[in-house]
């Protein structure tokens, strides 16, 4: 299960109307003033609490926080990132969430305590953390410490952080846009090596999968696609593949990339295009596509649709 999958289980409850370990004590009165010696571990302990701020916030609403134990999902989130011994195992999380968590939006807590599902939460977000740092290629330079110094007190909402909620995501946000940059411009110049791939003169990589045979489409036209979008890491962040409801829209509201891609296409064909920041959100990123993000997106164009 993803953390989205959480984030949208608790929106759907909304509308619906043990000890911890502490690798470094910080649960005195007052936070302590935190000293880093290098950027490492500043940027660590900023990513540890813009995520478990994030997590803190979905949990703790107050029209569902009574279905969770916020102090066994932190422990659940430390355990697994400093590598201690997990007393849930991990090949168990998908099976404990699925029973506790009904589909129809209820809790059901005969098989499973809160307890238990609120550690597998907590296990269950510090794998996505970390695989998104292993994705990055940045997980080698994270001060795992500092990072847990971070998620404690975020989890432990408190009042005064070392640094300001406000203020270490906008430096997450930051530091991820510079690793993007850096990373997608490396992804494109090794990807044009390999056979298959094209580059138009805009910068755009495409791979033909599947040849059509019917009709190309012009910029004005409207078409019917689907598609998968994903991160150079192969994370997927879009696609119309599980609902099977496919896109349907004009060519003059998508990203650039799209715009050129597409029309190189004709009915029944499959690309997979990669499209260079510059050609998709660029330096600003939208929704869940960070700053500077190289995007790859599998294209079925199903149906062109002409202007009139």
């Amino acid at each position: 299960m993803s953390r989205s999958f959480y984030i949208l289980f608790l929106l759907f409850l909304v509308s619906c109307g043990g000890s911890k370990p502490d690798p470094i004590q910080l649960h005195d009165d007052k936070e302590p003033e935190l000293i880093f010696d290098n950027y490492d571990q500043k940027i660590s302990y900023c990513i540890g609490l813009d995520h478990a701020r994030g997590c803190f916030n979905a949990y703790s609403n107050p029209q569902i926080s009574e279905h969770f134990d916020m102090a066994q999902i932190e422990a659940g989130m430390i355990d697994y990132i400093a590598g201690n011994e997990l007393r849930i195992d991990f090949m168990s999380i998908d099976s404990i969430l699925d029973l506790y968590l009904v589909e129809d939006g209820s809790i059901d807590n005969s098989k499973v305590n809160k307890s238990d599902a609120s550690y597998a939460i907590g296990l269950d977000e510090a794998f996505n953390l970390v695989s998104a740092l292993v994705g990055r290629q940045i997980d080698q330079d994270v001060d795992v410490e500092f990072m847990i110094i971070g998620i404690q007190q975020a989890m432990d909402n408190a009042e005064h952080p070392s640094i300001a909620y406000m203020d270490a995501k906008r430096e997450v946000i930051n530091y991820y846009g510079d690793v993007n940059k850096k990373n997608g411009e490396a992804f494109l110049k090794e990807n044009i090596m390999y056979q298959g791939v094209q580059v138009t003169e805009s910068g755009l990589q495409y791979e033909i999968i599947k040849e059509g045979n019917g009709i190309q489409p012009y910029m004005t036209d409207s078409v019917i696609i689907h598609y998968t979008g994903r991160f150079i890491d192969g994370r997927v962040f879009e696609s119309t593949i599980p609902s099977n409801i496919p896109f349907k829209g004009s060519l003059m509201s998508v990203i650039p990339g799209w715009q050129e891609g597409v029309c190189l296409m004709k009915e029944g064909g499959q690309t997979r295009l990669y499209i260079p920041y510059e050609l998709a959100y660029g330096a600003e990123g939208k929704g869940v596509v960070e700053p500077y993000s190289t995007l790859i997106f599998d294209i079925e164009l199903i149906k062109v649709m002409r202007f009139k």
